[in-house]
C-alpha cells in the first residue's frame, strides 16, 4: 500500500471516528432539546391548569375552562390522598402521583405537588421520538457521504503533499539509471521538510562529485605520468629484440606485457575523458565504425560486415565512440574462433550489433562483465584488462544510450545502441 493511500485511510479514519462522536452527541443533544421543550409545554400546561381546580365537599376535581392555549394532545390529571379523581384532555394512560417530569412509553409526564394532592400533565412523545428517528436516518447518509467525499479530498491533498516527493524519487531514479555526477534533485519552492530532504541530498551529491573529481583528477594523472615511461619502455624493448636475438622469447613477452600495461592507462584516460565529456558535436557513426575497424587486429579471423552506405548522424564526441566500437571489435576478436559479423543499423536509432562464434559470456556474468576490472573466467583475465566492456557501457550511457549482451546459440552478441540525431533519447 502506498503512503499516499495510507495517509488518506488514517486521516479518514481519525474524521470518521471524530464525525461519529459528533454524530452522536447532536442525537443525544437534539433529543434533549426536543424533550425540554416538551416539558416546559407541560410545565405551562401544568399553571394554566391549577386555576381550574374546585373542591366541593371536601373532593376536589378539575372545573370548565378555556382551553385554546392548550395543546390539542394534552391529558390531565388530578390526584387526591394518592387517588385519581378527576381528568381530562386526550385518553393516555394514568400515571402515578408525584412531581417531576418522566417518561413512560411513549408518553410524556410532569407533575406538581398541591395542597390537595398532584397535578400531573401528559403528552404524548411520539413526535420527539420520530423527529429523533428521522435525524438518525440523515445522519446515516450523510455520514457515509462526507467520509466518501473526504476520502477523495483526503486523498487529493494527499497526493499534492506528496508531489514533490514523487519528483525526488523520480528524479533520484533517473539518475540512478543514467548517473551525472553534476545533476541534483529539485528542491521544492516550499520551505518544508521535503525542502529540507532535498537540500540535504543534493549537498551529499555534491560531496560525492568533489570526491569523484578527485578520484578522477588522480586517475588521470597517474595515467598521464605513466604513458611517457612505458611508452620509453616499449621503444627500448623493441631495439633490445633487434640487437639481441639469443634473448628474443623473453624481451618479445616483457614487451608484450608492457604493451598490455600500454593498453590499460589508454583505457583509464578515456574514461578519465568520458567523465568529463564537455560539448557534444556532429559525428557520422558509420565512418567511426569503419575508422575503428581499420586500426583493429583481425588476429587471422574472418570478418563479415553489414554497414549501410548512407551516414549515421549522431551527436557525440568522435574520441569516445571509436574507442567504444574498438573495444567491442578488439573483445569480439579477441575470443572468436574463426569469425566476427559486425552489423550497422541507422533507422529509427543507432544500432551496432559485433558478434562472434567464440565461447561466449558464462551464465549470470551478463551484467558484471562491464563492471570496471571484472572479468568473467579465468581466460579473460589473461587477455585483458577488464576495462574494455566498462568504458563501452559509460560511453554509451553519456550519450543517451546503452550497450548489453545477448546470448545466443554460439559465441556471444553485444549491442550498442545510440540515439540518432533526429529521435532523441534512446527510450
Amino acid at each position: 500500500m502506498s503512503l499516499r493511500l495510507r495517509l488518506t485511510f488514517f486521516y479518514v479514519l481519525f474524521l470518521g471516528l471524530a464525525m461519529a462522536a459528533l454524530a452522536f452527541a447532536l442525537h443525544l443533544g437534539v433529543r434533549a432539546s426536543l424533550y425540554r421543550a416538551l416539558d416546559a409545554s407541560l410545565q405551562d400546561a401544568l399553571a394554566l391548569a391549577q386555576g381550574l381546580i374546585n373542591q366541593e365537599d371536601h373532593t376536589a376535581h378539575l372545573g370548565e375552562g378555556e382551553a385554546g392555549g392548550w395543546p390539542p394532545d394534552l391529558a390531565l390529571f388530578l390526584f387526591q390522598e394518592g387517588r385519581l379523581v378527576d381528568r381530562k384532555g386526550v385518553n393516555l394512560p394514568p400515571p402515578p402521583a408525584q412531581a417531576g417530569c418522566w417518561s413512560r412509553g411513549e408518553v410524556r409526564y410532569c407533575g406538581i405537588r398541591l395542597e390537595q394532592g398532584f397535578l400531573v400533565a401528559a403528552r404524548s412523545a411520539e413526535w420527539v421520538e420520530a423527529a429523533s428517528d428521522r435525524l438518525d436516518r440523515l445522519l446515516e447518509v450523510a455520514l457515509p457521504l462526507a467520509l466518501l467525499l473526504s476520502f477523495g479530498a483526503g486523498y487529493w491533498l494527499a497526493g499534492q503533499a506528496l508531489a514533490p516527493l514523487d519528483a525526488l524519487t523520480l528524479k533520484a531514479l533517473e539518475l540512478s539509471e543514467r548517473p551525472d555526477p553534476k545533476a541534483r534533485l529539485p528542491e521544492p519552492r516550499s520551505r518544508d521538510e521535503l525542502h529540507r530532504l532535498a537540500r540535504a541530498q543534493n549537498r551529499l551529491l555534491s560531496a560525492l562529485e568533489a570526491h569523484l573529481e578527485k578520484e578522477r583528477r588522480f586517475l588521470q594523472n597517474a595515467a598521464h605520468e605513466l604513458r611517457t615511461p612505458l611508452a620509453a619502455l616499449v621503444g627500448r624493448l623493441e631495439q633490445a629484440l633487434e640487437q639481441d636475438p639469443p634473448a628474443r622469447r623473453p624481451l618479445e613477452r616483457a614487451r608484450e606485457a608492457s604493451i598490455d600495461l600500454w593498453r590499460l592507462v589508454e583505457r583509464l584516460l578515456l574514461l578519465a575523458r568520458a567523465e568529463r565529456m564537455g560539448a557534444k558535436e556532429p559525428v557520422d557513426f558509420g565512418a567511426v565504425v569503419l575508422e575503428a575497424l581499420e586500426e583493429v587486429e583481425t588476429r587471422g579471423k574472418a570478418l563479415e560486415l553489414d554497414l549501410p552506405h548512407a551516414p549515421c548522424p549522431l551527436k557525440g564526441d568522435p574520441i569516445l565512440l571509436k574507442a567504444a566500437v574498438r573495444n567491442l571489435l578488439d573483445n569480439a576478436f579477441k575470443f572468436a574462433r574463426s569469425r566476427v559479423r559486425v552489423g550497422l543499423r541507422c533507422q529509427n536509432g543507432i544500432l551496432l550489433e559485433v558478434a562472434d562464434d567464440g565461447p561466449g559470456v558464462p551464465p549470470g556474468e551478463e551484467e558484471r562483465i562491464f563492471e570496471a576490472f571484472h572479468q568473467a573466467s579465468p581466460a579473460h583475465r589473461s587477455q585483458g584488462s577488464g576495462l574494455g566492456l566498462a568504458l563501452v557501457r559509460r560511453v554509451a550511457e553519456l550519450h543517451g544510450g546503452r550497450a548489453v549482451y545477448k546470448r545466443r546459440g554460439e559465441g556471444a552478441l553485444f549491442l550498442l545502441e545510440l540515439p540518432g540525431e533526429a529521435s532523441g533519447a534512446w527510450p
